[in-house]
Parts: structure tokens; C-alpha cells; sequence
């Protein structure tokens, strides 16, 4: 390794269908951990609750806990023909990702994104990484109580975004480096 090249992250988890047939490898702290209450992570939870075998992604207020990783810091070690995507919608840039063996929801990727995807805390081994927002509350199935342990928001907010656009920037940068050197 060159002195000048950034060193890799050490830590690394790993996430699991239910079946244990697929496996993804998670290296490096998450770029956020969220809950959305959004109407597609919501109507994409029933979809994948509707499948053959599919089980239930959602927490019990309706929102679904995500953990974003950059995209050079994940990839499926074992199992990826057992991997299919679904949309909402066939224009949906968001595709759901289902481990087909045991119906298990896996994580979000995005059509164009070179840049990060949303796996299901729920699908982390051992003790996954922490929350530190709800996102999109203003959608939340009507009747449900929020809970009060994080900070809320009723769309996207800010800093979400810039946490987004600075881990886009460091993956930038990281490419960059070797052609520097």
C-alpha cells in the first residue's frame, strides 16, 4: 500500500437474509442510520410482505430502519443469484432487493447511483449500528405514535443530505487519489 493512499476501514459488518443464504459484507461505519416513513418504503413493505415467503420489513409505527453505506464499501459475498429486485413503479429509479430464498427484504439500490445503498438494519448480525434519525414522519401511518427517542423530521432533512453529499465527496476524492500519486 502506497503511504499516500487512504487506508481501508477496518471495521466491518455483516448482514444476513433470514436463511443465511445470502450474505452481504459491510466495511466502515454507515454514512447515517435512519428510519423513513416515506409512502414508498411503506407500499414497498407490503409488496415484499405479498411475495411468496415474504416476510415483514417495517417496524411496528410503519417506518422502515435503514442503514446507508457507500456503495465501494459493500458487496454480496455469498448468494447474489439468490438476490431480485422490485419497484414500486417500472420508472422507479428505487429498486427493493429481496434474497428470494427466504423472502427477506436487503436493501435499496438506486437506477444511476454509484453511490450508496440502504441496507435493512434488521438484517445486520451481532449489534448493528445506531439510529440517528426518523425521516419523512410526515407520512406515518395515521394513528401511529412517533416515538421520541431521536430527532424527527417530516421530510428529508438537511443534514441527511449533506451527510449524503459528503460521503459522495470522499468516494470522489478516494478515486481521485491513485491517479495523484
Amino acid at each position: 500500500m502506497n503511504a499516500n493512499e487512504p487506508s481501508p476501514p477496518t471495521n466491518t459488518s455483516w448482514a444476513r437474509c433470514s436463511c443465511g443464504r445470502v450474505e452481504l459484507e459491510l466495511r466502515g461505519a454507515p454514512i447515517v442510520g435512519a428510519v423513513c416513513y416515506c409512502d414508498d418504503c411503506q407500499a414497498g413493505s407490503r409488496q415484499i410482505e405479498g411475495l411468496p415467503g415474504g416476510q415483514p420489513s417495517q417496524e411496528a409505527d410503519g417506518g422502515t430502519a435503514y442503514l446507508l453505506y457507500r456503495k465501494d464499501r459493500f458487496r454480496c459475498t455469498r448468494g447474489s443469484p439468490l438476490l431480485k429486485d422490485y419497484k414500486l413503479r417500472e420508472a422507479s429509479p428505487t429498486n427493493r432487493v429481496v434474497a428470494t430464498c427466504c423472502g427477506s427484504a436487503m436493501f435499496l439500490r438506486f437506477d444511476g447511483s454509484e453511490h450508496w445503498v440502504s441496507v435493512l438494519r434488521a438484517r445486520l448480525q451481532g449489534e448493528p449500528p445506531p439510529l440517528r434519525m426518523r425521516i419523512n414522519t410526515r407520512s406515518r401511518p395515521p394513528g401511529t405514535a412517533l416515538p421520541e427517542d431521536l430527532p424527527a423530521y417530516p421530510t428529508v432533512p438537511p443534514r441527511f443530505i449533506l451527510k449524503l453529499m459528503a460521503a459522495w465527496l470522499a468516494m470522489g476524492l478516494q478515486r481521485l487519489a491513485p491517479a495523484v500519486a
